[in-house]
């Protein structure tokens, strides 16, 4: 009797159960309604992670030219004026490691244009004047070109 009760319960309960049926009509016209001030943290992300990017580039493996490398500091130092004013497009560094004065010249990526710099250098200064490796600076610009 009682396995006849439950059983009567069961399958009359299970009639007023419905299960949830999809409308196609609906599915078609989904808004989506969001916080304005989302679109403002998604573009700060964006040029946070632009900005980022472009600092990890600024300094990539290049060439320069180092023109001297001695121990008198105000011949390193009269050097380097003379190579601002012959190439004033052209960036000059004062790197010391002790005891010497180095005086490099430029930021290339390919030793082909720092090669191209060496002969005109060559002409002010004949010996000791080659191409080194070094770590160059970049100038990035927003639209993704680099500029030396």
């Amino acid at each position: 009797m009682k396995k006849t009760v439950l059983f009567f319960l069961m399958t009359s309960f299970g009639f007023m159960l419905n299960a949830q049926t999809a409308k196609t009509d609906t599915l078609n016209n989904i808004t989506v309604q969001k916080d304005p001030r989302i679109d403002v943290l998604v573009k700060k992300n964006r040029d946070i992670n632009e900005e980022a990017y472009l600092k990890t580039i600024r300094n990539m493996q290049g060439y320069r030219i180092q023109v001297i490398n001695t121990n008198d500091r105000n011949k390193a130092l009269d050097i380097k004026t003379k190579l601002l004013n012959e190439f004033p497009g052209e960036k000059t560094y004062l790197i010391y490691h002790s005891p010497y004065f180095k005086i490099q010249i430029g930021n290339f990526l390919k030793r082909e244009d720092a090669d191209k710099l060496l002969n005109r250098i060559k002409k002010s200064y004949p010996t000791g004047v080659f191409v080194v490796p070094s770590r160059v600076e970049l100038k990035p610009v927003k639209d993704g070109e680099l500029i030396l």
